[in-house]
């Protein structure tokens, strides 16, 4: 009776995005239930394929998409753990884990690619789930394959003579079982054939990295932060289209010819059973019209799109925007100035720590993981005293570099003479790497400048004053 609950509940459902209805208002809702009922599964079959198709085929979805996914995203891994020796093993280990013939099990993407796409998926799907393969690999697992099994149903045996019946899918939700707390046990994983689904296996959550969006505590399965905007994004296309053809229409320019006379353009016969000659044409540039009395000829053209309709598409642009927290000023750079524009920038940043966070959480499970796999495989020997624990790296977002150069940088030079801020604090918020290791590098430069005897002639020495020849 699974689909005539989900029937039931899809009356009701609450996401816009979901409905092929093109009802513009819909009555408020009274019904307090979870979200997964809300977006049940149809309804979400139904936003999947919406926000996918927008990511293919709209290039606003796309931009905004593209341009979360720069901010968000690119992470530098930066050893912690106070020994050098140690940190470079572990910054060996992880450049060879995160290619993509070790890190990938289709060997097809590295680790920055995989986060890339990964991110994609989560915000176009809802979620994304990632298994954890023997020898050190990932699995992507989209989040349509994450299904409900209905098979256990059809398979149950008799209902019991008491006739207190609970059904096999209990405990599932959307293809995720859970148990009373809520906590995820396990996926139903799919595998698509040309017309439908296909069950492959039962993963257990223990193997699973999943990344998505949640809302709300008792939320089983992540929703796309798309779908208040879905409709809005249609709709603004089915406006462009609208204009677009608006215009095409304003370019084949049309003439229009007035008359009082009995004759039409052309004809100066007074003979009533002449036809009037109206043929104009423009092939061979301008022409002269020799005109009679009464008559007139203008040209039909209207301005389009108009002003007002091009307001309107900068505020659907900011709504659609918004869904991700990404500023106008972003999308129309002469939008603002460079005042409002750093301003936007600042707040922006603090909206993506979230997302960024989310980033780094996957990105800890994976590493703990893969050292663990990589001491058993022999692929790295660590000291025996070693922990594997985040608090021996960080994960330093890609830094934002100078807008003003100098201003800024001799800014960041006033905030650590005073002691308000620190080298490293700046290196990783402008560059994404640590200050240490540009200090190490300047000082490699520096002793290869003594040995080549090439120094600037404001690092040289000061000559050493000689003592007066006395004769002897």
């Amino acid at each position: 009776m699974d689909w005539l609950n989900e029937a039931n509940g899809s009356l009701d459902f609450g996401y816009d995005g979901a409905s092929s209805s093109s009802k513009n208002r819909k009555p408020k809702k009274q019904k307090l239930t979870t979200e997964d009922k809300q977006l049940r599964a149809t309804d979400r079959k139904v936003l999947q394929s919406t926000t996918r198709d927008l990511r293919r085929n709209e290039v606003a979805a796309r931009w905004i998409l593209s341009k979360h996914i720069d901010f968000v995203v690119r992470h530098n891994f930066q050893p912690n753990t106070g020994d050098e020796a140690t940190d470079n093993l572990l910054r060996d280990f992880y450049n060879y884990c995160s290619k993509k013939e070790q890190f990938d099990i289709s060997g097809r993407y590295d680790l920055g690619t995989f986060m890339r796409m990964l991110e994609s998926s989560a915000v176009v799907d809802g979620d994304v789930y990632c298994v954890r393969q023997r020898g050190g690999y990932l699995q992507a697992i989209e989040s349509d394959r994450v299904r409900q099994p209905t098979f256990l149903a059809e398979k149950s045996g008799v209902t019991p003579s008491n006739g207190e019946y609970e059904s096999p899918l209990k405990n599932w939700v959307q293809g995720v079982k859970i148990d009373v707390t809520g906590r995820h046990k396990s996926y139903a994983v799919w595998k698509r054939n040309e017309a439908n689904y296909e069950f492959e296996r039962e993963v257990s959550a223990k193997k699973v990295i999943g990344m998505g969006f949640w809302d709300r505590f008792d939320q089983t399965r992540g929703i796309s932060p798309l779908a208040a905007v879905v409709d809005t994004i249609m709709d603004l296309n089915e406006s462009y289209d609208y204009a677009l053809a608006k215009a095409k229409v304003a370019q084949l320019f049309a003439l229009s010819i007035t008359r009082e006379a009995n004759w039409g353009l052309g004809d100066d016969n007074a003979d009533d059973d002449s036809d009037p000659n109206r043929m104009v044409s423009f092939d061979k540039g301008p022409q002269i019209l020799d005109l009679d009395a009464g008559e007139e000829a203008n040209f039909l053209t209207a301005g389009t799109p108009e002003t007002a309709t091009q307001d309107f598409w900068k505020d659907m642009i900011g709504l659609t925007l918004k869904s991700l927290n990404i500023p106008y000023c972003f999308w129309d750079e002469s939008y603002t100035n460079f005042n409002g524009s750093r301003t936007a920038l600042i707040l922006y940043l603090r909206s993506c720590e979230k997302d960024r966070e989310r980033q780094v959480a996957f990105r800890n499970d994976w590493f703990m993981w893969r050292l663990k796999v990589g001491i058993l495989k022999g692929e790295i020997q660590l000291p025996a005293s070693f922990d594997i624990d985040p608090k021996n790296w960080l994960w330093v977002p890609d830094g934002l570099q100078y807008w003003d150069t100098m201003k800024e940088a001799n800014a960041d030079v006033t905030l650590i003479e005073n002691g308000l801020r620190s080298r490293t604090e700046i290196r990783r918020e402008r560059f994404g790497d640590e200050w240490a290791d540009v200090a190490r590098k300047l000082a490699e430069e520096q002793a290869l400048l003594e040995e080549l005897n090439i120094l600037p002639p404001d690092l040289r020495p000061e000559p050493q004053p000689q003592e007066p020849f006395n004769g002897e």
